[in-house]
């Protein structure tokens, strides 16, 4: 039971250490690199408390996605250094679908990779999540449409209270069997077994 309640309490703990971020955000105008150490963390917390509601289990995959949540702002840099990235003054063209699309190319192509590759673009998936709720919006359907896309703030923060919801409906409810997980000392251990 004290398991369940620290699952749920992290969730709760991650929404409002979330909001907290977003309102300090809005009480000023901060430096780039302040600003960047406020954002990164809350863009980690809404992929996290994301994953956690999606139910998402692999290590690997999540230690991926959590990666592609804040690496894809490594897209800022060359912006900084003067070079026109994006489509319409707001965030890099690499903010889009597009950019998911040939990661998860690329995962179907590299095998090798593939986990590494889906984990980073599920995490520009939820990275796009919280950009499409704060500043200048997010190119999502470039080259297609270049102008930015936004969502009311509001919204985000629902869908990051409704998050918080299915973590502790998961929680209360408990591992089931029908969901494809079975612990290891359940599942078959060879061919003859699984006949």
């Amino acid at each position: 039971m004290a398991a369940r309640a620290r699952v749920v309490l992290g969730a709760v703990a991650a929404l409002v250490a979330v909001l907290g971020i977003d309102r300090l955000l809005a009480l000023r105008h901060w430096s780039v690199p302040a600003e960047a150490l406020l954002d990164e963390p809350a863009h980690l917390l809404t992929a996290g408390l994301l994953l956690a509601a999606a139910g998402v289990r692999s290590r690997r995959l999540v230690l991926w996605a959590l990666a592609g949540a804040v690496l894809i702002d490594l897209d800022h840099v060359p912006l900084y250094l003067g070079a026109e990235v994006t489509a319409d003054g707001g965030r890099p063209v690499s903010h889009s679908v597009t950019t998911v699309l040939v990661l998860l190319v690329a995962a179907g192509v590299w095998r090798a990779q593939r986990t590494r590759l889906a984990g980073l673009a599920l995490g520009v998936v939820l990275h796009v999540v919280r950009d499409l709720a704060s500043g200048p919006g997010v190119p999502l359907l470039w080259p297609l449409l270049p102008t930015s896309a936004h969502l009311p703030y509001p919204v985000y923060a629902g869908v990051l209270v409704a998050a918080v919801g299915v973590v502790a409906l998961r929680a209360w409810r408990g591992p089931r069997r029908d969901d494809g997980y079975a612990p290891a000392r359940l599942r078959p251990t060879s061919r003859r077994a699984r006949r």
